[in-house]
């Protein structure tokens, strides 16, 4: 009988890194690639942009019988897509901002499928922001820093 874990191909395809912290440069990589994407196309216009904030805020928020605060929640997207996914490139409060940007995903998602449109782009930064948010920034972050130094302190 053939042994798959004693061939080297399979054993590559099954290790659980393929090696030394490869884990932490593939959360490294899924934190500032999307994030850089979600600012430069949808966060740099949008914090830029001051007047849109109302519009951004009532398209999502009426959705859900929200009638008031149009600029602030709109605001709060433009941060979040804006500022915030700075701070995931960086590694910077990265759960925190994380729980910002999917919950804006989530109102984005429901805008585009109530407009008849394809959520398909809001679903997919939605779980990329899940993933950040349950494994962590990893080990090249400045959250990794800042605990490192507040740890041995």
């Amino acid at each position: 009988m053939l042994n798959l874990k004693k061939h080297k191909v399979f054993n590559f395809l099954i290790k659980k890194e393929l090696y030394p912290n490869s884990f932490d440069w593939g959360i490294l990589m899924l934190r500032v690639i999307p994030s850089f994407y979600m600012f430069y196309y949808h966060g740099m216009r949008k914090i830029s942009s001051t007047g849109s904030w109302e519009w951004l805020g009532e398209a999502a928020m009426s959705l859900v019988g929200i009638n008031f605060g149009f600029t602030f929640f709109g605001f709060l997207a433009a941060f979040s897509e804006g500022i915030l996914t700075w701070f995931v490139m960086l590694g910077f409060f990265t759960r925190l901002s994380s729980i910002f940007l999917m919950i804006t995903m989530f109102f984005a998602s429901i805008h585009h499928l109530v407009e008849g449109e394809t959520a398909e782009l809001a679903l997919i930064y939605f779980t990329i922001y899940i993933v950040l948010f349950i494994f962590g920034p990893g080990k090249y972050s400045l959250d990794k820093k800042i605990l490192n130094k507040e740890s041995n302190s």
